[in-house]
């Protein structure tokens, strides 16, 4: 009597077990993200991993982070279904009423090639090898997806459904089924099975299981599966529910059917209750994604590896704050001032006592040796030995922030100071501490410990270095044997909030500018550009040689034996930002979170788990670029967006892309911030460009392909080598004709100059004869007449007189005839003439003169100025010589050579005192005078008489010829020039 009631009752604990089980299952199903619409008919993960979506908005891609809706202008409605991926990455879909699109290159498009207007429903379509096929009222429609043209084979039938097989496409209409192959077409087949009832709908799942077809049927909510054996559809089985069909969801891992109440798994019996669910698909990472008619877009993430940790003694309020393991356990510091330790092996509580009735929250725990523990509260601090559990209190040390220790002394950060305490009390070693430090500690001889009254956070002990890093409230320094002063890097300060010293090597965990590393003198900075996911550092906390970085991003680890990242760790999913400690015991790593205690395996990820990344699309100048290979922009198309898209949904917000600009000078790395998918550029200049750019997970590292996209920007219209070229031929144009202008404006002025310097010449020609016919003839009778009347005897004294001006003026008017005389305008004539006229000064002297007349003389044309001041130059040194140098003999030497004409006058007379020259006399003063008109020099030596020598270069004599450098190629482009014009004039 009592068995059929115990075997109820465990039949009700049964089935309450399994509702339970079930409501655990469907608890784990949650929102995916907020989508615009609740009705959600069809899901497709593509073999990139992106998420697409078709529902009454249309049609969607999601990536982890953006939603991108499409649509085309011809869509005549958005409700849309049967998304389909083909083997050149189109997307595929159709409409509810009836056309066919297909998104290529981010922009849809119509299939116009399927005539929707004269079909009486939507179509069911399948992709088969290259071909897309899709029910008809007329039969089948064929679409070649390389060509995309597509037909219609007719069999005087409509088809309803398709079902893809290995080497054939099964198609079922009007109660018919055919086999379609690419080279036979369609082909009837024959079925063993129940009837199909008139009234019912059937449709085929278009994905089959192995060899298996599954086929539903409504309103009855029937699922058949069907084999096909020799030309023949035969019925395996039929599996009624008791509700309408909405779709069956065919993975290589499992069968479901999707009803109004509850989808089914026909793999294992699993039931999802209550969403109305339409497809459901799994994602590269291991997510489930559920579509649902009524709830929108659901997310049943895959697993996370992290599992909770459950304390014995732990109570229900209380939570973790501070870890530190001990010889193989932890030591558990609680929000409510408990220690606990617990042993993961055994997961019991060895012991939990209360550290004081008074303290608050344990915040950090710290080894001071083997077995004594220095905890600290929010108010206090205190020294636990863990095998006597024995509590001693540090009075004059509140809130430890951070600690360290050696050999010799332990260093403490606190609220309340910084602490040297030694490990002895010696005079000796305090000696060594205050010399180690440069006397910046004050000393307490009460408790024996060294001190600084100054609020410290952070503190660690470099001994490379010999000295104690601190970070104080402003910034960190650096206290050594020197004393205190700030450290820097980069010339400013460091502001820090952890610190750390592993294998020689310092590692400070900054506030805002991610992590420095100190070996010896040398300083890396590991920032972003190096994979560091944290601006800010919160804590470092070394585990076996690895430092693991808590910081505003995800959890990393630092390898110190590779003095690197490393991202080949699986971490739990939990936000990094919300632990509060962390510490490892064997191979597994326990994280005080805020939702409890945590602990997770050390393992590596699997090769397959590598990200991935893409180059979804392009945009120039906000337009979508399309095309292959190295693309071409013109000058104005500067302004470049490129749009990465990363499939990743467990932490797609961390995930940041690193990327390069490439050009032939420049190659700088760069990073987005965590999350952005776009990189833009704006006015950018003409030249070559490379885009390089991967993705980055904290946790999966790099992505396993770099993206490339080549592309060059021209230069502008008036940078082309065409109008380079052109605009040097205009320029040189320009120059050319500036010449020409100059030249010919020369040949004028030349031509004017030659024709006035003619007129010069003929003019003085003219008077030199004029002077010498009839002046000079004038003055001949005059003199010879006068000669006569002298010799008469009663001739008057006057008479001599008049002869004497008379001889003395037909002197100076044949010197005027010389002078303007064009003929002895020349170098040559100028000596013979000047030799000659200085003979006749000593024609009736007693001095001797020494005249020496060069053999070879230059045939140099000379200006008649110059001509006659050197005339009259040497006439009057001769002159000098004669009057008043008492010599008796007088010297005169003029010579040239190729540049410069030498004239000296030596005698041996009394020579010339400076001293008692006369300033302003009128014979040294004209001599020098005429020196300088023409551009020479005079020098004057006495030695046994007097020595005068001039130097005059040839520039200050000769004739200047207008336009005399003009060569033969200017005068031939003159000649060119003015042809034409003669022509004309003789026309």
């Amino acid at each position: 009597m009592h068995k059929p009631f115990l075997f109820k009752l465990f039949l009700t604990f049964l089935l309450l077990f399994v509702c339970l089980g079930l409501k655990a299952q469907d608890s784990q199903i949650k929102p995916a993200f907020e989508f615009p619409t609740k009705e959600i008919y069809d899901l497709h993960i593509d073999k990139h991993g992106f998420l697409w979506i078709a529902s009454d908005f249309g049609v969607a891609r999601y990536d982890g982070i953006n939603i991108v809706h499409f649509s085309s202008p011809r869509q005549i409605s958005l409700g849309c279904t049967n998304l389909l991926e083909d083997n050149y990455g189109r997307i595929w879909f159709n409409n509810f009423n009836g056309q066919i699109f297909y998104i290529d290159h981010e922009t849809e498009m119509l299939a116009e090639s399927y005539n929707y207007k004269n079909e009486s429903n939507y179509p069911r379509m399948v992709l088969f090898h290259d071909q897309l096929l899709a029910t008809s009222d007329k039969g089948l429609f064929v679409l070649d997806t390389k060509t995309l043209t597509g037909k219609y084979i007719i069999k005087n039938t409509y088809t309803s459904s398709l079902a893809v097989l290995k080497d054939q496409v099964l198609v079922h209409g009007d109660q018919t089924w055919y086999s379609y192959k690419e080279a036979t077409g369609l082909k009837k087949l024959a079925y063993t099975g129940d009837e199909q009832l008139a009234g019912n709908v059937y449709l085929l799942a278009k994905t089959p299981y192995h060899d298996t077809v599954y086929m539903m049927s409504n309103p009855t909510g029937m699922v058949k599966k069907l084999l096909l054996q020799n030309d023949t559809v035969k019925q395996c089985q039929q599996i009624k529910f008791n509700s309408f069909i909405n779709t069956l969801s065919i993975t290589p891992g499992n069968q479901w059917v999707n009803t109004i109440d509850c989808s089914y798994s026909l793999k294992n019996g699993e039931k999802i209750k209550g969403y109305n669910l339409s497809d459901i698909v799994t994602d590269l990472e291991g997510n489930t994604w559920f579509s649902s008619l009524y709830y929108g877009l659901l997310l049943q993430q895959k697993k996370d590896i992290a599992n909770k940790t459950i304390v014995p003694a732990l109570d229900n309020d209380d939570l973790v704050a501070s870890i530190k393991s001990y010889k193989d356990q932890l030591l558990l510091g609680t929000q409510k001032g408990f220690l606990i330790l617990y042993d993961p092996a055994s997961k019991s509580t060895n012991f939990k006592i209360k550290v004081s009735p008074a303290v608050g929250s344990i915040y950090y725990i710290a080894p001071v040796d083997q077995d004594d523990y220095i905890v600290a509260s929010s108010i206090a601090t205190y020294k636990v030995n863990i095998p006597t559990k024995k509590i001693t209190e540090l009075v004059n040390i509140k809130t430890v922030k951070q600690l360290c220790y050696d050999d010799k002394a332990i260093y403490i950060a606190s609220a309340s100071g910084l602490f040297v305490m030694p490990r002895e009390r010696s005079d000796r070693l305090n000696r060594q501490i205050m010399d180690t430090f440069g006397h910046v500690f004050k000393y307490n001889r009460v408790d024996n410990y060294f001190y600084l009254n100054v609020r410290t956070r952070a503190v660690t002990y470099f001994p490379d270095q010999a000295a104690l890093f601190v970070a104080f409230k402003n910034a960190l320094f650096k206290i050594d044997k020197n004393g205190m002063k700030p450290f820097l890097f980069n010339n400013e300060q460091v502001y820090i909030a952890s610190l750390a010293y592993v294998d020689h090597r310092l590692y400070i965990g900054t506030i805002s500018n991610g992590m420095l590393v100190v070996e010896k003198n040398d300083i890396q900075h590991i920032s972003a550009q190096n994979g560091l996911f944290s601006r800010s550092i919160f804590k470092i906390n070394p585990i076996d040689k690895n430092l693991w970085i808590v910081g505003s991003g995800p959890l990393q680890v630092f390898n110190t034996k590779k003095n690197a990242l490393v991202d080949n760790y699986v971490f739990p999913d939990g936000n990094a930002s919300q632990v509060f400690d962390l510490d490892g015991v064997g191979q597994m790593v326990y994280l005080a979170t805020s939702s409890g205690l945590d602990n997770f395996p050390l393992v590596k990820n699997a090769d397959d788990k590598k990200l991935k990344n893409y180059l979804l699309y392009v945009k120039v100048n906000n337009k979508i670029a399309t095309g292959s290979g190295r693309r071409k922009l013109s000058y104005s198309e500067n302004n470049v967006l490129f749009y990465v898209g990363i499939p990743a949904y467990l932490k797609a917000k961390d995930i940041y892309i690193k990327y390069c600009l490439a050009t032939k000078t420049d190659s700088t790395w760069l990073t987005t911030e965590p999350g952005e998918r776009t990189i833009r550029f704006s006015s950018l200049m003409p030249g070559t460009y490379t885009l390089k750019a991967i993705a980055v997970d904290p946790r999966l590292g790099m992505a396993d392909t770099m993206i490339k996209y080549d592309f060059t920007i021209a230069e502008p219209w008036w940078g082309g080598i065409g109008f380079k070229i052109i605009l040097g031929f205009v320029f040189l144009f320009i120059i050319f004709y500036v010449y020409v202008t100059m030249l010919l404006k020369r040949l004028s002025l030349k031509k004017a100059f030659d024709t006035q310097q003619q007129l010069i010449l003929a003019e003085r020609q003219r008077i030199s004869a004029e002077m010498h016919d009839d002046i000079g003839s004038g003055v001949f009778a005059i003199q010879t007449l006068a000669d006569t009347a002298s010799k008469n005897e009663n001739a008057s004294p006057e008479i001599s007189e008049i002869k004497n001006m008379v001889s003395d003026l037909s002197v100076k008017i044949r010197e005027v005839i010389w002078s303007t005389n064009v003929g002895n305008d020349n170098l040559e004539n100028l000596l013979y003439y000047t030799y000659f006229q200085i003979n006749k000064l000593f024609e009736h002297s007693a001095i001797d003169f020494v005249s020496e007349l060069p053999d070879d003389i230059i045939d140099l044309k000379i200006t008649t100025l110059s001509r006659r001041n050197i005339y009259l130059l040497v006439k009057e040194l001769v002159h000098n010589a004669i009057k008043h140098s008492k010599a008796t003999t007088i010297e005169l030497k003029m010579f040239a050579n190729e540049q410069t004409l030498y004239i000296s006058v030596d005698d041996n007379g009394v020579g010339i005192d400076s001293n008692k020259a006369r300033p302003n006399g009128m014979g040294l003063g004209n001599i020098r005078s005429r020196v300088e008109k023409l551009n020479g020099t005079l020098s004057i030596a006495n030695n046994e008489g007097a020595h005068i020598s001039i130097k005059i270069p040839f520039s200050a004599l000769q004739v200047v010829e207008f336009d005399k450098k003009l060569n033969k190629w200017q005068l031939f482009i003159t000649s060119l020039i003015k042809v034409p014009s003669d022509q004309q004039q003789d026309k």
